[in-house]
């Protein structure tokens, strides 16, 4: 199946964000999705002793998690890291070399799901990394997510070239979310969505949070040429027109899902599709 993204685009943009520091990215949506994350596990009646967090941001998450009352070491790991031979190594993918022999009774993922290719397969390696019993949380844009941007660009396009080109990401909806647990593997796999409404003050301003997060247009059918300057006003006064509420600012849907699946004390307690999708 040929790739949706561009994870080579990606890991260079994560590089980057790394290695300019804390500053250089947004962290609300990091943050509210791990506060989120915290008070679900407050309300576990259950001991974590060793957990991983993969996240980009926010920069005191692993202090975050330990709020949580029953989290006690937590592993931090970046979504993309440089190993010392040169490149990128995707640590995102728990099949990377860095997670190698490693075991957690929680396993906390923020964001990235969003941008994987094959999904599936990495929500198994994922379960992989649990020890019997433990748990899997992650949050990422799904849904409805940006729609009022897809609309907008493709209505730009349309005036230029007569057809829409492909600029803003596909997301998983939560449905699919729910069978691509059980497909993994997890038991009690239970998902939900939050539906956010993001504000700001013009459509430039949500395209530069959107380049400041990474998120920027990655997909591998992308077009290639830069944007031209009409076509940019075209979509940012299209998506203006049709989201600027009563008091001047620009109104746009994020929806947020959150997943949380177990993994099986027993091998009798896997689903009978639990490892479908192997490695």
């Amino acid at each position: 199946m040929p790739a949706l993204f561009d994870t080579r685009l990606l890991s260079q943009r994560y590089a980057r964000l790394s290695l300019a520091g804390d500053a250089a990215m947004p962290d609300f949506l990091h943050r509210h999705a791990l506060e989120e994350i915290v008070a679900r596990l407050s309300a576990t009646k259950r001991q974590f002793d060793r957990a991983l967090l993969c996240t980009l941001a926010p920069a005191d998450g692993a202090l975050l998690l330990k709020g949580a009352g029953n989290v006690g070491e937590v592993v931090f790991a970046a979504p993309w890291a440089r190993p010392a031979g040169g490149g990128h190594e995707c640590v995102i993918d728990p099949r990377a070399p860095a997670f190698a022999e490693r075991r957690f009774d929680l396993a906390v993922l923020l964001m990235e799901p969003a941008f994987i290719d094959g999904l599936p397969d990495a929500l198994l390696a994922w379960r992989r990394l649990l020890r019997p019993g433990g748990l899997f949380l992650s949050a990422f844009p799904g849904g409805e997510t940006l729609r009022e941007l897809r609309a907008a660009w493709a209505h730009a396009d349309m005036r230029e070239e007569g057809a829409p080109s492909l600029r803003v990401a596909p997301f998983c909806d939560v449905r699919q979310a729910g069978s691509l647990l059980q497909l993994a593997g997890f038991v009690m796999p239970v998902t939900d969505v939050e539906r956010l409404t993001l504000r700001y003050d013009d459509a430039l301003s949500l395209m530069q949070e959107l380049k400041a997060l990474g998120w920027s247009n990655m997909l591998m059918e992308r077009p290639r040429r830069p944007v031209s300057r009409r076509r940019l006003a075209r979509a940012a006064a299209a998506l203006e027109a049709a989201c600027t509420e009563a008091d001047g600012r620009l109104a746009v849907t994020l929806d947020l899902l959150y997943l949380s699946g177990w993994a099986a004390e027993t091998q009798a307690d896997l689903p009978a599709q639990g490892g479908a999708c192997a490695l």
